[in-house]
């Protein structure tokens, strides 16, 4: 019972941070700078709970630190990326987009673990990502299917896929040998991730105008990046506590967030899907609960 705490805590996270993406276009906020401070906030959180320097020297010769390193700067340009598209096409089209690149890691874990095994409902499954992917982010005035309009959902696929990977394959106790590990193996991407942001916002050339206050900005990447470091290490503590395969494991966080980020923009946003957006929604959680079995 235990293991489903952090898997319900994760799936909270996740379609919190979508929620939050969305709301701050109605706050007319400065998108770029709330995502600079999360990542100060989640990763001063996350170096004080993993003990600080001491830890990063035990874990330096470990495979994972520099994965984790180089994930930083992916960290920053996606997470950006969504934070857009949440806003021009809207929270469930780009919560899918995310979630079900847990193809990926999927795919990898089956081909190279040798705990995964292939089975019909995955295959299946793995059919049925391009049409739920691509009807999921179809809107109201495509007649035809145009790279622009599925470009940025395929980088959030494709990208969400790698981080998802990187997480998943490290979060075994082969490499977390430590509790401590869990936090910094979090912890190293936001701080990459902030450090880059802050590059990007000294030499940005236009600073769009934003009404919301200082302290409200702050306030908000105060909130988002508590939820940010939570989400990531729930989703280390469903790997190490739930009895199942992880390409299992991954679908199971996925498909709880795409339901409640649905739910939170159709309640809050008064978001309306189109019938393609409906069908790509219904494949793609066909799609995670086949490969849920």
């Amino acid at each position: 019972m235990n293991g489903w705490i952090p898997l319900v805590l994760a799936w909270l996270c996740g379609a919190a941070i979508f929620t939050i993406f969305r709301w701050l276009e109605k706050l007319q906020a400065d998108t770029l700078l709330v995502i600079v401070i999360n990542y100060y906030v989640a990763a001063a959180m996350g170096w004080t709970l993993a003990g600080g320097w001491d830890t990063f020297e035990e874990a330096w010769p470990s495979p994972w630190v520099l994965t984790a390193m180089l994930a930083g700067a992916a960290f920053l340009y996606l997470f950006n990326l969504m934070a857009n598209a949440a806003r021009t096409i809207g929270v469930t089209v780009t919560s899918v987009s995310a979630k079900l690149s847990m193809i990926l890691p999927v795919l990898i874990f089956l081909l190279f673990d040798p705990a995964d095994g292939l089975t019909w409902n995955k295959t299946l499954a793995l059919l049925l990502t391009l049409p739920a992917i691509v009807l999921s982010s179809w809107t109201a005035e495509q007649t035809t299917i145009r790279w622009n309009a599925l470009r940025i959902p395929f980088i959030i696929f494709l990208g969400g896929g790698a981080i998802d990977l990187m997480f998943g394959w490290f979060s075994g106790p082969e490499h977390m040998t430590r509790f401590s590990f869990r936090y910094l193996f979090t912890t190293i991407p936001f701080t990459i991730a902030g450090i880059l942001g802050t590059l990007v916002l000294f030499f940005r050339k236009t600073k769009p105008a934003a009404p919301l206050s200082p302290i409200a900005t702050t306030g908000i990447g105060l909130g988002l990046g508590i939820i940010n470091l939570g989400s990531l290490y729930f989703l280390l503590e469903s790997y190490a506590q739930l009895p199942f395969d992880r390409s299992a494991i991954t679908p199971l966080v996925n498909l709880g967030i795409i339901v409640l980020a649905a739910a939170a923009a159709s309640i809050l946003f008064r978001e309306k899907l189109t019938r393609p957006n409906i069908i790509g929604l219904m494949l793609a959680l066909f799609a995670i609960a086949l490969l849920a079995l």
